[in-house]
């Protein structure tokens, strides 16, 4: 199997439509919990570094509801789970090559007033607000571009470089 291939860009494109596109098809599919949804990421801020990954909050009021047929019905539009660390998230992407896993969307989907919700939200308000924040977090992905050929790595990375800024930010 190839690896993920990784290209972090400077994002100056509209992800809105696409976003909105699939939130559409969530919505649609049958008997799914209801849930509100958010563009997170770097598609969903003009100028930030990033990859062209459209990465959604699905914020559900109880995790649990999350079942099995509900996974069913996300792989049905290509949506599969990633990871389901017992930590409040459990995440899918939407693979759109299968041999280098390559996709295009990401959900994270948690349960609404979590500690990982909050998080979630309070850093996206940080990069949405406070543009010392964003050029700190735009130094971070630029220094650690190495790490993306290493994702659990990078994304350990990033954790302990997320919940810096969220300690510091209290």
């Amino acid at each position: 199997m190839m690896k993920r291939d990784i290209k972090q860009i400077k994002i100056n494109k509209n992800y809105y439509n696409k976003y909105t596109n699939e939130v559409t098809q969530i919505k649609n599919i049958y008997k799914f919990p209801n849930c509100e949804f958010l563009h997170i990421g770097s598609t969903s801020i003009e100028n930030s570094l990033g990859e062209e990954i459209i990465d959604i909050l699905v914020i559900v009021d109880n995790l649990h509801e999350i079942t099995n047929f509900d996974e069913k019905r996300l792989n049905n539009i290509k949506y599969h789970r990633v990871a389901h660390n017992n930590k409040g998230l459990i995440s899918y992407c939407k693979i759109v090559d299968f041999n280098s896993m390559n996709y295009d969307v990401k959900l994270f989907i948690v349960q609404k007033d979590s500690k990982v919700y909050n998080e979630f939200i309070k850093f996206n308000n940080y990069l949405l607000e406070n543009n010392l924040i964003f050029e700190y977090y735009q130094n971070f992905k630029k220094d650690n571009l190495e790490l993306k050929n290493n994702p659990k790595e990078y994304f350990k990375q990033q954790k302990i470089f997320i919940n810096k800024i969220l300690k510091e930010e209290k």
